[in-house]
């Protein structure tokens, strides 16, 4: 059963390449699209978790101007989740998982109100990867481990199960990862809760990803036989 599914909603640069748009409006287009996945996501009532890799934590190593663009985008759609409505009446919770503590103080203010004010929702979950690393996320799962253990935990309790509670957010591993613009490859995406999922990509960019081109990974996926390694 197709539970939780996640994006790395790539080709964001070269989409604006391809049409000879500004960058700035590729982004607002791909930043739409992705309100536009969690819309048909409701078509979807078995899946319950969705997770959109919004920013790498290598992604923070661009020019100024280009961070400049994604901030002010960023804060923006934050102000969307706080102001408007729209989580509460589809009874969406958001969760942002990465070192957060790597933006601006205003946008960390922002991301923090932002999941205060949806956390009671019941519905499906939203996750934004934000200055995410896959590598970094079990490093810093680690660090706490070995701060617990200097106040008493019990190494032996620790397994597979136990320690994904020490990831930024323990939620259903993605059953499907799809990733836009025909690169294969995860590029440091949920390095831990990837270990069984299945994997849809298509040579579209993100900004030309449709109604059509999730239901076709959908159906794909329906057809898979998961063995988990049995």
């Amino acid at each position: 059963m197709l539970n939780s599914v996640a994006f790395i909603p790539d080709g964001n640069r070269r989409y604006a390449l391809s049409k000879g748009i500004p960058l700035f409006q590729s982004y607002q287009i791909g930043t739409q699209k992705a309100w536009d996945v969690i819309e048909m996501l409701k078509d979807y009532p078995k899946i319950k978790v969705g997770t959109f890799y919004t920013l790498s934590l290598e992604n923070l190593t661009r020019n100024k101007t280009e961070l400049k663009i994604l901030f002010s985008i960023f804060e923006k759609e934050l102000d969307k989740v706080i102001n408007l409505d729209y989580f509460l009446v589809n009874d969406l919770k958001l969760k942002f998982i990465g070192r957060v503590e790597e933006f601006p103080a205003n946008i960390k203010k922002k991301i923090f109100k932002a999941q205060e004010t949806t956390e009671n929702n019941k519905g499906k979950t939203i996750n934004l990867a934000l200055g995410y690393d896959g590598q970094a996320e079990i490093v810093d799962a680690a660090k706490k481990i070995a701060l617990g253990y200097q106040n008493g935990l019990d190494l032996d309790s620790l397994n597979e199960k136990s320690f994904k509670k020490y990831l930024y957010s323990d939620f259903a591993d993605p059953d499907l990862i799809i990733r836009t613009s025909g690169t294969q490859r995860l590029s440091g995406f949920l390095t831990y809760q990837s270990s069984y999922s299945e994997f849809y990509f298509t040579k579209k960019f993100w900004p030309e990803f449709s109604e059509q081109d999730l239901s076709e990974a959908v159906s794909e996926y329906d057809d898979r036989q998961r063995r988990f390694g049995k």
